[in-house]
């Protein structure tokens, strides 16, 4: 489940843990550069993202949009992040804030998730 962090927002997007953790990672990158949970300069601009309808198979979609001068903002491109973490395409975001992205992404989820899943080896003696 991801929730954009937007002021009064308790609605949930659904989506896989591996898809959230990665919009988790552009989120901060955001944070970063505007204080706000959706927008970030790129490189021939400024750009935000708004979330589309929620997929059955555990993708995040959603659209983009660059931001004039004049702060008004213009349908540019679109965005898909695969159930399993991989961004195939997010209009506006270099391909180095992609792969940071979901590198971070891949390192929290192993941490969060595959430990909880790993269980320490234990040697048993069966008497035959």
């Amino acid at each position: 489940m991801y929730n954009s962090g937007n002021k009064g927002e308790d609605n949930m997007y659904k989506c896989s843990a591996k898809a959230s953790l990665v919009l988790d990672q552009v989120r901060s990158r955001c944070q970063e550069d505007t204080q706000t949970n959706n927008k970030w300069r790129g490189r021939s601009g400024n750009y935000m993202y708004i979330m589309g309808r929620e997929n059955a198979d555990g993708k995040a979609t959603g659209v983009v949009h660059k931001i004039a001068e004049d702060g008004s903002h213009k349908l540019c491109g679109s965005f898909k992040i695969m159930s399993d973490g991989i961004i195939t395409r997010f209009t506006g975001l270099s391909k180095a804030d992609w792969n940071n992205a979901m590198r971070n992404a891949e390192a929290e989820y192993k941490a969060k998730y595959e430990a909880e899943t790993t269980e320490p080896a234990t040697e048993e003696k069966v008497a035959v």
